[in-house]
């Protein structure tokens, strides 16, 4: 069995989570060997779309938007509902927002722009930052992705101390990790397996940035053992989203605890793609559009919900629009609000799955719904006679003859709150009443649970995976 043995922190996952945890450690002075089981990086946060969120950000500054840390952890206990709010872990995820945020910003090291900032469900500021392509999972990502493969190959550093950074890093692709190694009851490596090999690496301590498991739908799988009702829903997740720190951490000496297994987020709009609206994989579409004033109508041109809610209640109202026969529903949005998102909408057209219309008439003649159904909805949106409350949109109105794009969405299985059991310091600790950390581990972004509760607000996976990225980094560091 080959084998290699460094004193250095090993990091499992090449998604957001485990780039920041990469690049904490590096800026601590820790070698670094990242692996990940799919022939590239980033994971399903290249995907996000709607943003990262942050509250008393220089962003919100410049807008003259009024929002504090104190509020954001006020909208996240909320979201997650009073039984399974968790006070350590929220004040971990938005008291460390702000410097999350600066450090991505940062012009000499990532330089990712944030200056966009909306107002998304279940927020009660306008806090979400993008950046102005539209697509920020991987604008902040592919930022991370791109130094950490300049420091591993050696490259652009122009000082001595850059070329001894760039030394402590090595990234191997297609590696499945199967197993924790222990040594007195301590984490202290991980062998995987790669090109046939199975290797042996130990180091300093483990990082586990694995990712949630809502794309397990195997039988005997953690979605079929704790939510079979989700199994006949599509995901927007890749194939790489197992759970598989779950299923490393299990034969432990003392296993790892997990929580709230239960709670898993099933996102209100995923795209139904005419030519195969049964896909198991759906593309997400994003938040941002209802954030820039994107309508939901059903199958009878009639809103049913207040589309900047929070998503569970979203999603919620569309299963009982679906579940009466009043679909599908679709998502509608105007000139401003494809002005808001454009490339988001550019993308999605190109991808058939978004489709634009000259104005209303043009969109009815289409579908099948009566005109007048569609006019009325327009003539009471966004005003105060709105049975949905007025609008705080950049789209706060409607009019007949304006261009629409329009898509039939459904409800997808989007993110796992639960995971493995943390504490504020991002160790995992072992299951049982009395908790402690298992020396050696630590684990960051959608692997870990209890964070969001009940429910995850827009914006807050790509904060989760920074935060708890680099808490996990600063904390094997010191290991």
């Amino acid at each position: 069995m080959p084998s290699s043995s460094i004193s250095r922190v090993i990091v499992v996952g090449g998604g957001l989570a485990g780039l920041s945890a990469a690049h904490t450690l590096l800026e601590r002075g820790k070698s670094v060997l990242l692996l990940d089981k799919k022939p590239s990086l980033g994971g399903n946060s290249v995907k996000a779309s709607s943003g990262i969120n942050g509250a008393g950000t220089s962003a919100q500054r410049a807008l003259d938007i009024q929002d504090s840390v104190e509020a954001f952890s006020a909208d996240t206990t909320t979201s997650a509902g009073p039984d399974l709010a968790r006070p350590a872990l929220i004040t971990a995820l938005t008291a460390n927002s702000a410097s999350a945020i600066a450090w991505l910003a940062n012009q000499e090291t990532f330089n990712v722009d944030l200056s966009v900032v909306s107002r998304l469900g279940g927020h009660n500021a306008a806090r979400t930052h993008r950046d102005k392509s539209g697509a920020p999972g991987w604008a902040i990502t592919s930022a991370l992705m791109k130094r950490l493969n300049v420091l591993a190959e050696g490259e652009g550093g122009e000082n001595g101390k850059e070329k001894e950074k760039e030394k402590r890093v090595e990234i191997v692709k297609g590696a499945k990790v199967v197993k924790l190694l222990e040594e007195g009851g301590a984490v202290v490596g991980v062998e995987y397996e790669t090109e046939g090999n199975t290797i042996t690496a130990k180091g300093d301590a483990v990082i586990l940035a694995t990712g949630g498991y809502a794309a397990d739908f195997t039988p005997t799988g953690i979605l079929a053992t704790h939510r079979p009702d989700l199994l006949p829903l599509s995901t927007t997740n890749g194939d790489h989203a197992t759970g598989d720190a779950l299923r490393l951490t299990a034969p432990l000496r003392v296993s790892a605890g997990t929580t709230d297994l239960t709670q898993i987020q099933v996102h209100p709009t995923g795209f139904v793609d005419p030519a195969n609206p049964a896909a198991k994989t759906k593309f997400l579409a994003a938040e941002a559009l209802r954030g820039a004033g994107g309508m939901l109508l059903d199958g009878r041109g009639r809103r049913f919900v207040r589309e900047v809610e929070r998503r569970d209640v979203v999603t919620g109202k569309m299963q009982e629009v679906e579940g009466e026969g009043r679909g599908p529903v679709r998502l509608v949005l105007g000139e401003r609000a494809v002005g808001e998102v454009k490339k988001h909408c550019d993308f999605y057209v190109s991808k058939k799955l978004m489709k634009a219309y000259p104005n209303a008439a043009a969109f009815a003649q289409d579908t099948g719904i009566p005109l007048e159904n569609i006019l009325e909805t327009f003539a009471g949106y966004g005003g105060e006679n709105d049975p949905f409350g007025a609008s705080n949109t950049p789209q706060t109105s409607y009019t007949p003859d304006e261009a629409l794009h329009v898509a039939i969405i459904t409800p997808v299985v989007h993110y796992t709150m639960g995971g493995l059991s943390v504490d504020a310091s991002a160790r995992v600790l072992t299951s049982g009443d009395e908790a402690k950390p298992i020396p050696g581990l630590w684990a960051a972004g959608e692997v870990i649970g209890g964070v969001h509760g009940r429910n995850r607000l827009a914006g807050s996976s790509l904060l989760e995976a920074v935060v708890f990225g680099r808490i996990a980094g600063e904390g094997a560091a010191g290991n």
